[in-house]
This record gives structure tokens, C-alpha cells and sequence, in this order.
């Protein structure tokens, strides 16, 4: 059994769900500290000029605690600012009457935690993408990740009765491989590489929200991730 974790992410890119269907169960590392300015909060979206960030303000107090405790600031307009966004670059897309819809009534929810858009979003994608795989979230089990990054890791493979987990290719600046094997366990690397796929602009970009592969190719961006 394979096991993968990440930190939830605003519209996140294409690589977090290979990521999420390679697994066998694939884990929403919600409890985990906050960290301003970063993929839980914003992403990229591909524009003439090459690309912008879309982005949920958090208050202040968010960077003090685990990310499923962060608050959205609603004192500023970011709900209409990213629908904007998003229909100023993506209204020639292929897609994009499909998903306006969509799209217009997220945007015109209430959210209070950061955390219940990004599960929000990623559960949308995950589904048109046909991304089926179970997911469970950090919180649910008895495992506390500490400064020993490796330990947490093999922790947590055993709590969810895996064998092997797989990470990101950045995890090889920090996981010891030897420590998994000893462990009895396995350690695997993603190494994901973005195939190029049709854009409305040239020339292709990747390490973009996965929004921007659905509005140009729909479910069948399935099949490119």
C-alpha cells in the first residue's frame, strides 16, 4: 500500500494530483504550521504576459498555528478579485463557459477558513480530473510531525498501515532513506514532470494551478496529468 501527504494548497498544481493518484491513500497534511505566503494560500494562473498569482488573504494571527486553524481575511474584496482573475485570462478558453458557473457561485460563498476552500477546490479537481482514490487528513491520526522529518514520515506509514510512501523529488534534500529501510519500509520520489498541453498562450508553462489545465482541456486533462 502507498501512501503520499501534502500540505492542502489554494488551486493546486497539476503535480499535487499525480501525486494524489498514485497513492493508494492520500493524505491532506492539515495540522501541519501555516506558512505565509505560500502554496496554501495562492497559486499561479497563466496569463499573455506569462503569469499572476490568485490568492486568499489569511489574518494575521494564521501564522502562529497549523493551517486548518487559519482564518480568511473577508475584510478585503479577494472573492471578486480572483473570479476576475480568472475570467479576465480564461474567458477564450475552451472551457471556460463549461466551469463559469461553477466558478461564479464558489466566489460567491462565504469562507471563513482557508482550509475549506482548499479542500473545497481540491475535491472539485480531484473529481473532473476522475481522481477517486480515498483521502483522509493529518488531524484524524495519532501522529505528530517533529523537527525529525524522516520519523514523522515512517510514523505516519505505519499509522495508516502502508508499506511504502511516496514523496515529492524535493524530499530528497531531507528524508533519510536509510531510516525508512530499517523500518522495514520504502521510500519512493515522484519526480513529476508537467507534459505539455494545450494553452491559450505560448509558449507552454508549467507548475501552474491545475485550473489552468481543466478550463483549456477539460476532464480530458485527466489523460495529461
Amino acid at each position: 500500500m502507498i501512501v503520499a501527504a501534502l500540505q492542502p494548497g489554494y488551486l493546486p498544481w497539476v503535480g499535487f494530483f499525480d501525486l494524489m493518484r498514485r497513492s493508494d491513500l492520500f493524505v491532506i497534511a492539515d495540522n501541519l504550521k501555516y506558512t505565509k505566503q505560500d502554496w496554501r494560500s495562492r497559486n499561479r494562473i497563466r496569463t499573455a504576459e506569462g503569469f499572476c498569482y490568485v490568492s486568499v488573504p489569511v489574518k494575521r494571527h494564521a501564522k502562529y498555528g497549523p493551517i486548518n486553524e487559519a482564518d480568511i481575511d473577508n475584510t478585503r474584496p479577494w472573492r471578486q478579485r480572483n473570479f476576475n482573475l480568472l475570467k479576465e485570462h480564461y474567458r477564450k478558453a475552451p472551457f471556460w463557459s463549461t466551469y463559469e458557473p461553477f466558478l461564479r457561485e464558489t466566489f460567491d460563498m462565504t469562507w471563513t477558513r482557508l482550509i475549506d476552500v482548499d479542500m473545497w477546490f481540491i475535491e472539485f479537481l480531484a473529481r473532473e480530473f476522475s481522481i477517486s482514490g480515498p483521502t483522509a487528513l493529518l488531524s484524524e491520526f495519532p501522529v505528530k510531525f517533529g523537527a525529525d522529518k524522516t520519523q514523522s514520515l515512517i510514523e505516519l506509514t505505519r499509522a495508516v498501515g502502508a508499506d511504502t510512501f511516496l514523496e515529492g523529488s524535493a524530499g530528497r534534500n531531507f528524508v533519510d532513506v536509510a531510516m525508512f529501510e530499517a523500518a522495514g519500509l520504502r521510500i519512493a520520489f515522484q519526480d513529476y514532470v508537467c507534459r505539455p498541453y494545450r494553452q491559450q498562450f505560448e509558449p507552454f508553462m508549467s507548475h501552474l494551478s491545475a485550473i489552468d489545465l481543466l478550463l483549456n482541456e477539460g476532464p480530458a486533462g485527466s489523460e495529461l496529468i
